[in-house]
Protein backbone atom coordinates (compact mmCIF):
# COMPACT_ATOMS: atom_id res chain seq x y z
CA UNK A 1 0.00 0.00 0.00
CA UNK A 2 1.37 3.67 -0.95
CA UNK A 3 2.06 6.06 1.81
CA UNK A 4 0.50 9.32 1.86
CA UNK A 5 3.72 10.83 0.57
CA UNK A 6 3.96 9.05 -2.61
CA UNK A 7 0.38 9.41 -3.48
CA UNK A 8 0.60 12.70 -3.41
CA UNK A 9 3.78 13.12 -5.04
CA UNK A 10 2.50 11.53 -8.22
CA UNK A 11 -0.40 13.41 -7.75
CA UNK A 12 1.81 16.66 -8.15
CA UNK A 13 3.86 14.95 -10.57
CA UNK A 14 0.99 14.24 -12.84
CA UNK A 15 -0.14 18.29 -12.41
CA UNK A 16 3.70 19.51 -13.37
CA UNK A 17 2.00 22.11 -16.04
CA UNK A 18 -0.67 23.31 -14.00
CA UNK A 19 2.01 23.96 -11.16
CA UNK A 20 4.39 25.74 -14.36
CA UNK A 21 1.38 27.91 -14.94
CA UNK A 22 0.39 28.46 -11.66
CA UNK A 23 3.87 29.45 -10.60
CA UNK A 24 4.03 32.06 -13.96
CA UNK A 25 0.89 33.30 -12.40
CA UNK A 26 1.84 33.92 -8.57
CA UNK A 27 5.46 34.93 -9.12
CA UNK A 28 6.76 38.39 -8.62
CA UNK A 29 9.64 37.31 -10.66
CA UNK A 30 9.89 38.53 -14.39
CA UNK A 31 10.25 35.54 -16.05
CA UNK A 32 9.88 33.83 -19.91
CA UNK A 33 10.26 31.98 -21.90
CA UNK A 34 11.56 32.14 -26.14
CA UNK A 35 11.92 30.05 -29.22
CA UNK A 36 15.01 30.09 -31.09
CA UNK A 37 13.62 33.50 -32.76
CA UNK A 38 13.54 35.32 -29.20
CA UNK A 39 9.69 34.94 -29.50
CA UNK A 40 8.19 35.12 -26.35
CA UNK A 41 6.28 31.68 -25.89
CA UNK A 42 5.53 31.96 -22.38
CA UNK A 43 5.98 34.60 -19.65
CA UNK A 44 5.05 35.36 -16.12
CA UNK A 45 2.39 37.77 -15.23
CA UNK A 46 4.52 39.71 -13.43
CA UNK A 47 6.66 40.16 -17.07
CA UNK A 48 2.98 40.90 -18.73
CA UNK A 49 2.20 43.63 -16.12
CA UNK A 50 5.66 44.83 -16.70
CA UNK A 51 5.04 45.29 -20.40
CA UNK A 52 1.88 46.94 -20.25
CA UNK A 53 -0.89 43.75 -20.37
CA UNK A 54 -3.06 42.33 -18.66
CA UNK A 55 -2.34 39.06 -19.14
CA UNK A 56 0.36 36.75 -20.33
CA UNK A 57 -1.31 35.44 -23.36
CA UNK A 58 -1.27 38.64 -24.83
CA UNK A 59 2.20 38.47 -25.05
CA UNK A 60 3.05 34.90 -26.83
CA UNK A 61 4.82 35.66 -30.33
CA UNK A 62 6.19 39.16 -29.92
CA UNK A 63 9.64 39.68 -28.95
CA UNK A 64 11.41 42.45 -27.29
CA UNK A 65 11.50 44.83 -30.86
CA UNK A 66 7.55 45.59 -29.91
CA UNK A 67 8.91 47.14 -26.59
CA UNK A 68 11.72 48.86 -26.30
CA UNK A 69 13.73 50.95 -28.84
CA UNK A 70 15.73 49.59 -31.89
CA UNK A 71 18.45 49.46 -30.23
CA UNK A 72 18.20 47.81 -26.88
CA UNK A 73 15.78 45.31 -28.64
CA UNK A 74 18.79 44.44 -31.23
CA UNK A 75 21.55 44.58 -27.94
CA UNK A 76 19.07 41.64 -26.30
CA UNK A 77 18.17 39.98 -29.66
CA UNK A 78 21.80 39.36 -30.43
CA UNK A 79 22.96 38.55 -26.56
CA UNK A 80 20.37 35.82 -26.43
CA UNK A 81 21.06 34.22 -30.37
CA UNK A 82 24.51 33.94 -28.80
CA UNK A 83 23.49 32.62 -25.87
CA UNK A 84 21.81 30.05 -27.71
CA UNK A 85 24.14 29.18 -30.07
CA UNK A 86 27.04 28.99 -27.77
CA UNK A 87 24.62 27.28 -25.02
CA UNK A 88 26.41 29.64 -22.46
CA UNK A 89 24.48 30.92 -20.22
CA UNK A 90 24.39 34.65 -19.41
CA UNK A 91 23.86 35.13 -15.71
CA UNK A 92 23.52 38.84 -13.72
CA UNK A 93 23.95 41.28 -16.42
CA UNK A 94 22.88 44.29 -15.30
CA UNK A 95 22.03 46.45 -18.33
CA UNK A 96 19.82 49.29 -19.77
CA UNK A 97 16.53 49.05 -20.94
CA UNK A 98 15.51 51.98 -23.18
CA UNK A 99 11.35 51.90 -23.77
CA UNK A 100 9.55 53.12 -26.90
CA UNK A 101 7.87 55.07 -24.57
CA UNK A 102 11.13 56.71 -23.44
CA UNK A 103 11.10 55.48 -19.99
CA UNK A 104 14.33 54.22 -19.08
CA UNK A 105 14.83 51.30 -16.66
CA UNK A 106 17.62 48.98 -15.27
CA UNK A 107 17.56 45.24 -15.34
CA UNK A 108 19.20 42.55 -13.72
CA UNK A 109 19.38 39.81 -16.71
CA UNK A 110 20.08 36.29 -16.28
CA UNK A 111 19.52 33.70 -19.33
CA UNK A 112 20.01 29.84 -19.89
CA UNK A 113 19.39 27.84 -22.91
CA UNK A 114 16.73 25.03 -23.54
CA UNK A 115 17.66 22.26 -24.61
CA UNK A 116 16.10 18.69 -25.38
CA UNK A 117 17.79 15.62 -24.21
CA UNK A 118 19.16 15.24 -27.16
CA UNK A 119 21.29 18.32 -26.35
CA UNK A 120 19.19 20.29 -29.52
CA UNK A 121 18.50 24.08 -28.26
CA UNK A 122 14.44 24.95 -28.68
CA UNK A 123 14.79 27.98 -26.93
CA UNK A 124 16.08 29.56 -23.60
CA UNK A 125 15.09 30.48 -19.92
CA UNK A 126 15.42 33.84 -18.68
CA UNK A 127 14.85 35.71 -15.57
CA UNK A 128 15.01 39.92 -15.08
CA UNK A 129 15.09 42.01 -11.78
CA UNK A 130 13.96 45.56 -12.04
CA UNK A 131 17.82 47.58 -10.34
CA UNK A 132 17.02 50.80 -11.56
CA UNK A 133 16.40 52.06 -7.75
CA UNK A 134 19.47 50.90 -6.95
CA UNK A 135 21.58 51.93 -10.21
CA UNK A 136 20.14 55.72 -9.31
CA UNK A 137 21.26 55.27 -5.73
CA UNK A 138 24.88 53.61 -6.56
CA UNK A 139 25.12 56.36 -9.42
CA UNK A 140 24.53 58.90 -6.67
CA UNK A 141 26.93 57.30 -4.22
CA UNK A 142 29.43 57.35 -6.81
CA UNK A 143 29.29 61.10 -7.70
CA UNK A 144 28.94 61.76 -3.92
CA UNK A 145 32.58 59.61 -4.10
CA UNK A 146 33.63 61.55 -6.53
CA UNK A 147 33.03 64.90 -5.59
CA UNK A 148 34.79 63.05 -1.86
CA UNK A 149 37.79 62.10 -3.24
CA UNK A 150 38.28 66.02 -5.28
CA UNK A 151 37.66 67.52 -2.19
CA UNK A 152 40.30 65.34 -0.46
CA UNK A 153 42.32 65.72 -3.16
CA UNK A 154 41.91 69.88 -2.93
CA UNK A 155 42.18 69.36 1.02
CA UNK A 156 45.69 67.21 0.31
CA UNK A 157 47.04 70.33 -1.91
CA UNK A 158 45.83 73.04 1.12
CA UNK A 159 47.62 71.23 3.87
CA UNK A 160 51.00 70.72 1.89
CA UNK A 161 51.07 74.24 1.84
CA UNK A 162 49.93 75.11 5.20
CA UNK A 163 51.84 72.78 6.84
CA UNK A 164 54.41 73.97 8.06
CA UNK A 165 53.61 77.21 5.80
CA UNK A 166 56.43 79.86 6.34
CA UNK A 167 59.58 77.71 7.71
CA UNK A 168 61.47 80.80 9.58
CA UNK A 169 65.51 81.41 9.31
CA UNK A 170 66.27 81.50 12.81
CA UNK A 171 70.07 82.65 13.23
CA UNK A 172 72.33 80.09 14.51
CA UNK A 173 69.55 77.61 14.49
CA UNK A 174 69.03 74.99 11.87
CA UNK A 175 65.62 73.02 11.64
CA UNK A 176 63.90 70.11 10.22
CA UNK A 177 60.87 68.18 10.39
CA UNK A 178 59.33 65.05 8.43
CA UNK A 179 55.39 65.49 8.31
CA UNK A 180 53.65 62.55 7.31
CA UNK A 181 49.91 61.75 7.06
CA UNK A 182 48.50 58.39 7.19
CA UNK A 183 46.28 58.79 4.21
CA UNK A 184 46.19 61.97 2.18
CA UNK A 185 45.44 64.50 4.50
CA UNK A 186 46.24 64.33 8.60
CA UNK A 187 45.33 65.70 11.93
CA UNK A 188 48.98 66.81 12.32
CA UNK A 189 50.09 70.00 12.41
CA UNK A 190 54.08 71.93 12.39
CA UNK A 191 53.94 75.58 12.30
CA UNK A 192 56.03 78.65 13.12
CA UNK A 193 54.04 81.97 13.76
CA UNK A 194 54.89 85.00 13.93
CA UNK A 195 55.28 86.90 16.94
CA UNK A 196 55.35 90.71 17.82
CA UNK A 197 59.05 90.91 18.38
CA UNK A 198 60.15 88.06 15.48
CA UNK A 199 60.98 85.85 18.85
CA UNK A 200 61.83 82.32 16.89
CA UNK A 201 58.83 80.20 18.18
CA UNK A 202 57.09 76.80 16.97
CA UNK A 203 54.15 74.86 17.72
CA UNK A 204 53.03 71.31 16.87
CA UNK A 205 50.33 69.42 17.35
CA UNK A 206 48.32 66.12 16.73
CA UNK A 207 44.55 66.04 16.85
CA UNK A 208 42.86 62.65 18.26
CA UNK A 209 42.17 60.66 15.11
CA UNK A 210 43.38 61.26 11.61
CA UNK A 211 41.88 61.61 8.04
CA UNK A 212 39.31 64.12 6.59
CA UNK A 213 37.86 65.38 10.00
CA UNK A 214 41.00 65.78 11.61
CA UNK A 215 42.80 67.79 8.74
CA UNK A 216 39.72 69.90 9.22
CA UNK A 217 40.97 70.95 12.88
CA UNK A 218 44.48 71.79 11.92
CA UNK A 219 43.24 74.64 9.77
CA UNK A 220 41.53 75.86 12.62
CA UNK A 221 44.92 75.29 14.57
CA UNK A 222 46.97 77.43 12.67
CA UNK A 223 44.50 80.10 12.57
CA UNK A 224 44.37 79.91 16.63
CA UNK A 225 48.00 79.63 16.80
CA UNK A 226 48.84 82.43 14.50
CA UNK A 227 46.63 84.36 16.31
CA UNK A 228 47.63 83.57 19.93
CA UNK A 229 51.44 84.10 18.80
CA UNK A 230 49.96 87.97 18.28
CA UNK A 231 50.45 87.98 21.97
CA UNK A 232 53.13 85.96 22.36
CA UNK A 233 55.21 87.42 26.14
CA UNK A 234 57.61 84.90 26.14
CA UNK A 235 55.60 82.44 27.85
CA UNK A 236 54.64 79.39 25.95
CA UNK A 237 52.86 78.07 28.71
CA UNK A 238 50.82 81.33 27.97
CA UNK A 239 50.50 80.69 24.23
CA UNK A 240 49.01 77.10 24.42
CA UNK A 241 46.89 77.97 26.71
CA UNK A 242 45.37 80.93 24.56
CA UNK A 243 44.81 78.28 22.11
CA UNK A 244 43.09 75.62 24.30
CA UNK A 245 40.61 78.54 25.36
CA UNK A 246 40.16 79.40 21.62
CA UNK A 247 40.21 75.40 20.84
CA UNK A 248 37.25 74.63 23.86
CA UNK A 249 34.35 73.38 22.54
CA UNK A 250 34.87 73.00 18.68
CA UNK A 251 36.43 69.75 18.56
CA UNK A 252 33.62 67.34 19.02
CA UNK A 253 34.32 64.23 20.95
CA UNK A 254 37.95 64.65 20.86
CA UNK A 255 41.27 66.57 21.91
CA UNK A 256 44.31 67.93 21.06
CA UNK A 257 48.42 67.74 22.25
CA UNK A 258 50.80 69.63 21.71
CA UNK A 259 53.79 71.27 22.68
CA UNK A 260 55.00 74.80 21.57
CA UNK A 261 58.30 76.76 22.89
CA UNK A 262 60.55 79.41 21.72
CA UNK A 263 64.37 80.58 21.18
CA UNK A 264 66.07 82.99 23.72
CA UNK A 265 68.94 85.45 21.59
CA UNK A 266 72.10 83.62 21.12
CA UNK A 267 74.54 83.61 24.14
CA UNK A 268 77.94 85.20 23.65
CA UNK A 269 79.19 81.45 23.12
CA UNK A 270 76.74 80.76 20.71
CA UNK A 271 74.78 78.86 22.96
CA UNK A 272 70.85 79.19 22.87
CA UNK A 273 68.07 78.55 25.70
CA UNK A 274 64.93 77.00 24.25
CA UNK A 275 61.59 77.44 26.80
CA UNK A 276 58.99 74.82 26.14
CA UNK A 277 55.74 74.10 27.48
CA UNK A 278 53.37 70.99 26.63
CA UNK A 279 49.66 70.24 26.51
CA UNK A 280 49.95 66.23 26.23
CA UNK A 281 52.91 65.93 24.34
CA UNK A 282 55.43 65.89 27.18
CA UNK A 283 58.40 63.66 25.94
CA UNK A 284 61.69 65.44 24.35
CA UNK A 285 65.22 64.14 23.15
CA UNK A 286 68.59 65.91 23.28
CA UNK A 287 71.42 64.81 21.60
CA UNK A 288 74.64 66.75 23.02
CA UNK A 289 77.49 66.98 20.53
CA UNK A 290 79.88 67.50 23.55
CA UNK A 291 79.41 63.55 24.71
CA UNK A 292 77.45 62.72 21.93
CA UNK A 293 74.86 60.74 24.59
CA UNK A 294 71.22 61.26 23.81
CA UNK A 295 69.30 62.55 26.99
CA UNK A 296 65.34 61.50 27.41
CA UNK A 297 63.89 64.66 29.39
CA UNK A 298 60.43 64.39 30.21
CA UNK A 299 58.13 68.20 30.80
CA UNK A 300 55.83 68.67 33.92
CA UNK A 301 52.67 66.88 33.22
CA UNK A 302 49.77 68.66 31.62
CA UNK A 303 46.46 68.14 30.41
CA UNK A 304 45.57 67.79 26.61
CA UNK A 305 43.58 71.21 24.72
CA UNK A 306 40.24 70.77 24.27
CA UNK A 307 38.79 69.99 27.55
CA UNK A 308 37.40 72.55 30.35
CA UNK A 309 40.36 71.74 32.85
CA UNK A 310 42.89 72.00 30.01
CA UNK A 311 46.03 73.49 31.07
CA UNK A 312 49.86 73.65 30.00
CA UNK A 313 52.93 72.96 31.57
CA UNK A 314 54.87 75.73 33.19
CA UNK A 315 57.45 76.23 30.38
CA UNK A 316 61.55 74.67 31.65
CA UNK A 317 64.03 76.32 30.03
CA UNK A 318 67.03 73.88 28.11
CA UNK A 319 70.83 74.97 27.26
CA UNK A 320 71.51 73.67 24.07
CA UNK A 321 75.63 74.32 23.06
CA UNK A 322 76.96 74.15 19.68
CA UNK A 323 76.05 71.48 17.49
CA UNK A 324 73.24 70.14 20.18
CA UNK A 325 70.22 69.02 19.20
CA UNK A 326 66.63 68.69 19.95
CA UNK A 327 64.18 66.29 18.70
CA UNK A 328 59.98 66.95 19.19
CA UNK A 329 57.75 64.09 17.88
CA UNK A 330 54.16 63.67 18.17
CA UNK A 331 53.31 59.99 19.04
CA UNK A 332 52.57 57.90 15.73
CA UNK A 333 55.87 57.22 15.32
CA UNK A 334 55.88 56.29 19.07
CA UNK A 335 53.10 53.71 18.67
CA UNK A 336 54.33 52.45 15.52
CA UNK A 337 53.72 48.85 15.81
CA UNK A 338 54.76 45.51 14.73
CA UNK A 339 53.01 42.38 13.69
CA UNK A 340 54.20 41.33 17.23
CA UNK A 341 51.87 44.37 18.71
CA UNK A 342 55.40 45.53 20.11
CA UNK A 343 56.01 50.19 19.90
CA UNK A 344 58.35 51.65 17.99
CA UNK A 345 58.71 53.36 21.17
CA UNK A 346 60.92 56.14 22.75
CA UNK A 347 64.02 54.09 23.04
CA UNK A 348 64.31 53.54 19.30
CA UNK A 349 64.08 56.69 18.29
CA UNK A 350 67.26 57.74 21.22
CA UNK A 351 69.33 54.44 19.65
CA UNK A 352 68.28 56.18 16.24
CA UNK A 353 69.55 59.38 16.92
CA UNK A 354 72.56 57.92 18.81
CA UNK A 355 74.16 56.14 15.20
CA UNK A 356 73.56 59.26 13.50
CA UNK A 357 75.76 61.69 14.70
CA UNK A 358 77.46 62.12 11.64
CA UNK A 359 74.21 62.62 9.58
CA UNK A 360 72.83 66.36 8.97
CA UNK A 361 69.79 66.99 10.96
CA UNK A 362 67.20 66.56 7.82
CA UNK A 363 69.02 63.47 6.90
CA UNK A 364 68.78 62.39 11.01
CA UNK A 365 64.70 62.87 10.63
CA UNK A 366 64.31 60.95 7.89
CA UNK A 367 66.32 57.93 9.05
CA UNK A 368 64.17 57.81 12.00
CA UNK A 369 60.83 57.59 9.87
CA UNK A 370 62.32 54.54 7.60
CA UNK A 371 63.41 52.83 10.27
CA UNK A 372 59.94 53.02 12.03
CA UNK A 373 58.24 51.80 8.67
CA UNK A 374 60.85 49.24 8.51
CA UNK A 375 59.93 47.79 12.06
CA UNK A 376 56.46 47.77 11.14
CA UNK A 377 56.95 45.89 8.34
CA UNK A 378 54.17 48.29 6.68
CA UNK A 379 54.26 50.36 4.03
CA UNK A 380 51.18 51.75 5.72
CA UNK A 381 51.58 54.01 8.46
CA UNK A 382 49.18 53.16 11.45
CA UNK A 383 49.22 57.02 12.45
CA UNK A 384 50.15 60.86 11.71
CA UNK A 385 53.65 60.89 12.34
CA UNK A 386 55.40 64.17 12.96
CA UNK A 387 58.96 65.00 13.85
CA UNK A 388 60.48 68.23 14.85
CA UNK A 389 64.41 69.12 15.24
CA UNK A 390 66.64 72.00 15.84
CA UNK A 391 70.88 72.16 16.10
CA UNK A 392 72.44 74.83 17.42
CA UNK A 393 75.03 75.95 14.71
Amino acid sequence: MKSDYETNAELIRSSFKRLFETLMEQTVDRIYIKDTKSRFVFVSQALALTHGLTSAAEIEGMTDFDFYDQESAQRFFDEEQHVMQTNEPLLGRIEKESWKNGVTTWVSHSKTPLRLDTGETIGLIGISRDVTEERHSKLKLEEQNETILADIASAEKVQQIMIPGRVPSIEGVELAYVWKPMTSVGGDIISFPLTPENTPTFFMADVCGHGVQAAFYTVLLKYMSAHAAEQYSDSPELFLNTINKDVLHRIDNGFVTAVGGHFDPPQADGSRIVHLSNAGQPDLLIQRASNNTVEHHKLPSAMVMGLPAGQASPPMPFKLQRGDRIYLFTDGIVEASAPSGEEFGLKRIQQSIETQTSRPLQASLDKIYEQALQFTEDSKQQDDISLLAFEIQ
